[in-house]
């Protein structure tokens, strides 16, 4: 058990002597703090005196550790994808406000700005128009760590909304699933409460070439906008699992069973997505969004453990929390610290 308190030392020497003691196959990143931690677990197993299995265990976890900083920067995968040669929207690095007015005036309105470090629709901007373009630049300037990483300027994509959730081992995909959002909350940027599963080639497609382009390990998902003809642009890289990775066993295509078979070296028993497309329902946060939902009325899936009442009351308090998005203002603080401790033990490995 480690404190909230805890150190940043004190957070990486707990996780550093778990690994030992559990002596795991692969360690899962479950939030976006994890993934900070693991990173900075990784460059600290660099130095002398690291059991030789922690240091395999984190390789084994992270996948090709030339690209582990383009999994947490935006950015640097929108450099990726391009490279190989996966649809995206137009995009450009932006430093200053004259920079993002330049990207405006050859693409026009809408712009999208990021932040690097945006977290469910927090940092992220859809400007319509000069005016709301200035000021997405000032807010981003009123946190100068933020902004010194510079911002992500894309062009919008009219549509919907969609991901793509994999999981892959060295660059190799291993099983995957696809969905549209049908409802968001507290906004249209924000996480889903509801989505439909389906079929999409091109999601597929270009799931695998990002993520063999990474070297890539773990469960990832990837957020794409589908325009009218239905075709898929990338528009961000989730580097864990997010809350429809589990459904995969609903739809015979578990991706915990594909990542057990490849760690163990044995054939997949979990197959392809059967009985697409399905409309599911995620608990607690359609709930949250609203109680009388018509999506559940209507026969969607529920994916609420009922077999366990005390799970769901403590779930469903912690989600009311969790949904109201303190919790994402809280963390930023203590991530940004985070962020600091890994570039101070990256730069010292280098």
């Amino acid at each position: 058990m480690v404190q909230e308190t805890a150190s940043d030392d004190e957070l990486l020497e707990a996780l550093m002597a778990a690994i030992e003691r559990a002596r795991p196959d692969i360690v899962i990143p479950t939030d976006d703090t994890a993934i900070i931690v693991l990173h900075a677990a990784a460059a600290l197993a660099l130095r002398p005196g690291v059991p030789e299995r922690t240091r395999a265990v984190l390789a084994e976890s992270l996948g090709d550790p030339r690209h582990r900083a383009t999994v947490r920067s935006r950015k640097l995968l929108a450099s990726l994808a391009a490279s190989a040669s996966v649809r995206q929207p137009v995009h450009a690095d932006v430093f200053d406000e004259d920079a993002a007015l330049k990207f405006a005036s050859e693409h026009g309105y809408p712009v999208v700005l990021k932040e690097e470090d945006s977290a469910a629709g927090f940092g992220v901007s859809i400007c319509k128009d000069e005016l709301e373009l200035k000021a997405a630049v000032l807010r981003s300037r009123q946190n100068p760590a933020v902004f010194k990483q510079g911002l992500l300027a894309q062009t919008f994509v009219e549509g919907r909304t969609a991901m793509r959730v994999v999981v892959a081992k060295a660059g190799r995909v291993l099983g995957g699933l696809s969905a549209i959002k049908l409802e968001t909350w507290p906004n249209a940027k924000g996480p889903s409460t509801c989505v439909e599963f389906i079929e999409h080639p091109e999601m597929k497609a270009s799931a695998e070439s990002v993520l063999a382009a990474l070297g890539y390990s773990g469960f990832a998902s990837l957020d794409f906008m589908l325009d009218g003809s239905g075709r898929a642009s990338l528009i961000e890289l989730n580097p864990r699992p997010t809350p429809i990775t589990h459904l995969g066993e609903r739809f015979g295509s578990c991706l915990c069973r594909h990542l057990h078979a490849a760690l163990s070296g044995q054939p997949s028993s979990a197959g392809e997505p059967q009985g697409l497309p399905s409309r599911v329902a995620l608990f607690p946060q359609e709930w949250v969004r609203d109680q009388n939902s018509p999506h559940i009325a209507a026969g969607a899936y529920h994916d609420a453990p009922w077999d366990e009442p005390d799970l769901v009351e403590a779930y469903v308090a912690f989600a009311r929390g969790q949904m109201r998005f303190w919790h994402y203002r809280v963390m930023g603080a203590r991530n940004d610290a985070l962020r600091a401790k890994l570039a101070e033990l990256e730069s010292s490995a280098i």
